[in-house]
C-alpha cells in the first residue's frame, strides 16, 4: 500500500528500518539531543501505516492510515503494531505547532461537512465556510496526499500542503494556494470540514514520565500485553443473546494494576525556527498548548484578531487552569452524573469539550466494572450540541433502551452502561454552574466556604481576623485510606511510596514523591502532582494542581483521602 503523505517543516529522518530495541535512543536524540519539540513518527506496514504525534517533546498520542480513514489510537497500540511490524520502515517529520493540532485533528473527530471539488468550485466550499463563522480545520485528500487549511472564525489563517507543487504557493492569498492545489490534482479533491478543533492526548500518555521516558517501548509493550489479556477477558463475558438489552455484568473490581540489519541513518541538524508559538503583536493567541504531562491539556484553537499567521517565537504563559475564577463559558454548561442504582457516584462537567467513559484510569468517567470497556464511549460537545459515541465497546451503550452507535444527546437523556447509569443535564439559567462534586458522607452535606475562612482554617497570617475568630477556626485535615486522620498544620506536606513522606502510600505506580500539599500565600492548601504513573484524581479528575475545598476526594492509585476543614 503506498505510504500517505502529510505536510511537515522538515524531514529528520527516512530510515528503510529501525530495530524496535533501538527506537528509545533514537527518540532521545531527536527530542533531547537535537531538541526536537514537535512532530509525528511515520511507520510503514504492508497494510496500514501507524502515527506516533510528539508533542513537547513527549508521546501525545497515536494514529493509523488505511486508504482514506483515518483513526486516533492509544500509544501502546503504535508499539504493538511497531513489535508486528519491525521491518518496516520508519521516518519521522518536524511540524509546526498549529499543523499538528491540524493533523490530529484530523485523526481525532469526524467532519462536519464534506465537499467534493469536482462538484463544488473551491470559492463555494469557502463560502461555506466562512458563513458558519466558527473555527474550523480543513482536510484535503487527493489520492495519499494530505492537505490542511486552519480557519478562525470560517477565514484561512494558514495552510500546509504536503511535499509537491503546493508548497510553492507562497505569495497568493491563502484562498488562491487553495485553489491552485486543487487544480494540480487530477480526479478532484475532497474536502472535509471539522468544528470540532480540540485534541485531548491519549489516555494512556499519563505512564510517560521523566522516569519512564528512556524506558518507552518497555513500558507500552507492557501495557499492550495487558490490554489484551483484558479483551480475551471481555470476549469471555460476551453472550449471544437476541435482544438488544446491557448484559448482565455483576460488577468487579481489578486487582491487577494497570501499567503501566541496519542502523537508522544519520540525522541531519533541521533548519526550522523555534517550534513554539506566539500570536502577532495586539491579537489573542491563535493556538494554545499546554504540557502534556503535568497538566493534561488538550490542542485549543481560538480565534486570532488578524487574519495574518501568527509570528513564531516563544510560547506565552498559559492561564493557571486550576483558577478558581475557571474557564470562560457561554450559556449553561452540560453535566453527566453517574449513578449505580439509586446512588449518585459523582457529576462530570463537560464544560472542556470532551468526556470519556471507559473502564481504565486514562478516562474522564471510571466505571471499574468487567463487562465495560476500557473505552467504552465518548460525550462531545460540538456546535452548542452534544452527541454520544460508542468506541466499540464489547456491551454495548444504550440510550432509553436503545443500542447505539452515535446519539445526540437531549437534556434529561439516560445512557446505560452495563449497571450503570449516565444522566445527561443541561442547568437552567437559575442552577448553580456545573461541577464535579464528591459524594457526601453519610450524614454530613457539602459545605462550601469563602477564602476568608479557608485562609484562617489554614492560620494564615494574612487573613482578616474578627475578634473571637479563634473559638471558631477550622483545622485541615486529611481521612487517611486506614479511617485515620493526618493534621495538615505544616507548610508542606508530601504523599508517595518513599519512605521521607509523610503520608505513605502503596502501589507500583505510586511515585517515591508522589504529590504534595502546600500552603498558598493565600493561606489556602494546594495539591501538587509531583510524579508516578498512577496519576492524581481530585473528585474523579486527573489534576496537576487544585486548590483543596472541604469534601475534597484525592485518589492515588484507587486509595482515597478526604480533606476536611474540621472545628
Amino acid at each position: 500500500m503506498p505510504s500517505p503523505k502529510f505536510p511537515a517543516t522538515a524531514t529528520l529522518l527516512v530510515a528503510r528500518q529501525c530495530p524496535l530495541d533501538k527506537f528509545d535512543a533514537l527518540f532521545a536524540k531527536i527530542t533531547q539531543e537535537r531538541r526536537i519539540a514537535d512532530g509525528y513518527f511515520l511507520h510503514d506496514h504492508p497494510d496500514a501505516a501507524l502515527v506516533l504525534f510528539v508533542v513537547n517533546g513527549l508521546p501525545y498520542g497515536a494514529g493509523r492510515v488505511a486508504g482514506q480513514a483515518c483513526r486516533f489510537l492509544e500509544i501502546h497500540e503504535f508499539f504493538a503494531a511497531y513489535a508486528e511490524n519491525p521491518q518496516s520502515p520508519l521516518s519521522f517529520f518536524v511540524t509546526d505547532k498549529r499543523l499538528l493540532l491540524g493533523l490530529m485533528v484530523l485523526f481525532r473527530h469526524q467532519p462536519a461537512l464534506t465537499f467534493r471539488t469536482d462538484l463544488t468550485d473551491v470559492s463555494d466550499i469557502l463560502g461555506a465556510v466562512a458563513e458558519r463563522t466558527i473555527d474550523q480545520v480543513l482536510g484535503l485528500r487527493s489520492g495519499e496526499d494530505r492537505a490542511v487549511c486552519i480557519c478562525a472564525k470560517g477565514r484561512p489563517v494558514v495552510n500546509f500542503f504536503p511535499p509537491g507543487p503546493g508548497e510553492a504557493l507562497k505569495d497568493v492569498s491563502l484562498e488562491d494556494q487553495l485553489a491552485a492545489y486543487v487544480r494540480g490534482r487530477d480526479g478532484g479533491v475532497s474536502v472535509d470540514v471539522f468544528e470540532e478543533t480540540r485534541v485531548g492526548r491519549a489516555g494512556d500518555a499519563i505512564l510517560v514520565t521523566p522516569e519512564t521516558r528512556g524506558h518507552l517501548v518497555e513500558i507500552f509493550l507492557e501495557v499492550a500485553a495487558r490490554v489484551k489479556a483484558e479483551e480475551a477477558a471481555e470476549a469471555a463475558l460476551m453472550i449471544e443473546a437476541p435482544s438488544e438489552e446491557p448484559l448482565p455484568v455483576e460488577p468487579e473490581i481489578l486487582t491487577a494494576p494497570l501499567p503501566a540489519d541496519e542502523s537508522p541513518v544519520p540525522i541531519p541538524e533541521p533548519e526550522v525556527p523555534p517550534l513554539a508559538l506566539e500570536p502577532p503583536a495586539e491579537a489573542t493567541p491563535a493556538f494554545t498548548l499546554e504540557s502534556p504531562v503535568e497538566t493534561e491539556p488538550a490542542l485549543t484553537l481560538e480565534s486570532p484578531v488578524e487574519a495574518a499567521p501568527p509570528v513564531i517565537e516563544a510560547l506565552p504563559p498559559l492561564p493557571d487552569s486550576t483558577s478558581e475564577a475557571g474557564p470562560t463559558v457561554v450559556g449553561p454548561v452540560a453535566e453527566v452524573r453517574l449513578l449505580l442504582g439509586d446512588k449518585q457516584l459523582g457529576a462530570f462537567s463537560l464544560s472542556g469539550g470532551e468526556l470519556t467513559i471507559g473502564r481504565t484510569p486514562g478516562n474522564d468517567i471510571v466505571i471499574d466494572n468487567l463487562g465495560v470497556s476500557r473505552r467504552h464511549a465518548v460525550i462531545r460537545a460540538q456546535g452548542g450540541k452534544a452527541f454520544l459515541e460508542d468506541l466499540g465497546s464489547a456491551n454495548g451503550t444504550f440510550v432509553r433502551g436503545q443500542k447505539i452507535e452515535r446519539y445526540d444527546l437531549q437534556d434529561g437523556d439516560e445512557i446505560a452502561i452495563v449497571k450503570h447509569r449516565l444522566v445527561y443535564r443541561i442547568p437552567k439559567g437559575t442552577e448553580a454552574p456545573s461541577r464535579v462534586e464528591p459524594m457526601p458522607d453519610p450524614g454530613q452535606r457539602t459545605m462550601y466556604i469563602d477564602t476568608t475562612t479557608i485562609a484562617q482554617a489554614v492560620g494564615s497570617r494574612q487573613a482578616p481576623r474578627s475578634e473571637g475568630a479563634a473559638a471558631t477556626t477550622l483545622r485541615p485535615r486529611l481521612l487517611l485510606p486506614d479511617l485515620k486522620k493526618f493534621a495538615l498544620d505544616e507548610d508542606e506536606v508530601t504523599l508517595g511510596s518513599g519512605s521521607g513522606c509523610q503520608i505513605q502510600l502503596s502501589g507500583m505506580f505510586v511515585g517515591r514523591v508522589h504529590a504534595k500539599i502546600v500552603r498558598t500565600k493565600e493561606g489556602q492548601l494546594k495539591i501538587q502532582h509531583l510524579g508516578g504513573l498512577a496519576g492524581t484524581r481530585v473528585n474523579g479528575e486527573k489534576i496537576s494542581e487544585h486548590i483543596l475545598k472541604h469534601g475534597d476526594e484525592i485518589e492515588i492509585a484507587k486509595q482515597k483521602l478526604l480533606f476536611r476543614l474540621e472545628r
